[in-house]
């Protein structure tokens, strides 16, 4: 019975001294992870701790905790009295607080476009629109509450603004933990790719695992990288528009020309309206010429005596 006990033991005993290796590294990784923190000007949070002063806004972009990692976001969509003055305004604005436009895209949405005949060779087109813009800011975090106020300026009404906080501290440490197993692991093969000498197989194998152990680890230093970045710089996506708008303009109408020739009762009318027009011309014409038609009369008034006289 002693016999059998001895050996459980010695096994348990390894078992938890193992446990505790293991616990003891993971620690020790969180340790670092915390001093590295401190290290960079962050200080280490308690559960038990007051929140800083800061942290008490109700707005994640005026949120500070050194304890925790932000990626903070926002969206907003707003009407403005003019979008093409405002992206300019905006741009400049963003390049005040340190920050760069990442994308834009400003265009003209045609809400709807009609054509109306006014007469035999023309037509008015009637076109209602609406200019937008959409862009894409990454703005320094630390600057993002002032951005955000000083868009105020440009805002006619607005449609919504949403803010969101994203703590990362857990995917660093993630990655943190990631790289240095990996690098244990790499350093295991290559002391092992060293260790075969001459045996081709075996090698190229334990080659292949270091290249996509190596691969991971970029990967992992990449990501941290990226959540660095996103930490660093808060992005911000603004629709932009402005009120509806309308266009006319004259266009001719050279092709559907028949379907606006007159009728017989309307070219009867112009008949009518142009011999009266005629008549009218031609009594003025006789109103001009009344020393004319006077001295006629005259004439034929003589004529007619001297005529009967001589009979």
């Amino acid at each position: 019975m002693r016999t059998t006990t001895l050996p459980l033991l010695t096994i348990a005993g390894i078992v938890t001294a193992i446990g505790c290796g293991q616990a003891n590294e993971s620690e020790k990784v969180i340790a670092d992870l915390d001093l590295e923190r401190v290290a960079d000007g962050g200080s280490l949070a308690r559960p038990d701790a007051p929140p800083p002063k800061a942290a008490l806004s109700s707005s994640v972009a005026n949120y500070v905790d050194t304890a925790r990692r932000f990626i903070l976001t926002g969206d907003l969509r707003f009407r403005t009295d003019d979008v093409v003055k405002s992206t300019f305004a905006i741009e400049t604005l963003i390049a005040r607080n340190g920050g760069f436009v990442a994308n834009t895209h400003l265009s003209t949405q045609i809400n709807h476009r009609y054509t109306t005949p006014i007469s035999a060779d023309s037509s008015l087109e009637t076109t209602k629109y609406t200019v937008v813009n959409r862009l894409t800011v990454r703005v320094p975090s630390e600057r993002l509450d002032t951005t955000l106020k000083s868009l105020i300026a440009h805002v006619d009404f607005l449609d919504h603004r949403t803010l969101a906080a994203t703590d990362v501290r857990l995917a660093l440490l993630r990655d943190k933990l990631t790289r240095r197993r990996l690098g244990h692991h790499t350093d295991r093969l290559t002391d092992a790719i060293d260790e075969k000498g001459a045996k081709l197989k075996e090698t190229v194998t334990a080659e292949d695992r270091l290249v996509d152990r190596q691969s991971q680890a970029d990967e992992a230093v990449l990501n941290t990288l990226e959540l660095k970045d996103k930490i660093a710089f808060s992005t911000l996506t603004l629709d932009i528009y402005q009120r509806e708008d309308i266009r006319r303009e004259m266009l001719g109408n050279e092709q559907n020309i028949d379907a606006y020739e007159p009728g017989f009762f309307s070219k009867a009318g112009e008949a009518l309206q142009d011999g009266w027009e005629l008549l009218q011309d031609f009594a003025l014409a006789l109103i001009r010429s009344w020393s004319l038609v006077l001295l006629a009369i005259v004439a034929f008034l003589l004529y007619r005596r001297i005529f009967r006289r001589a009979k």
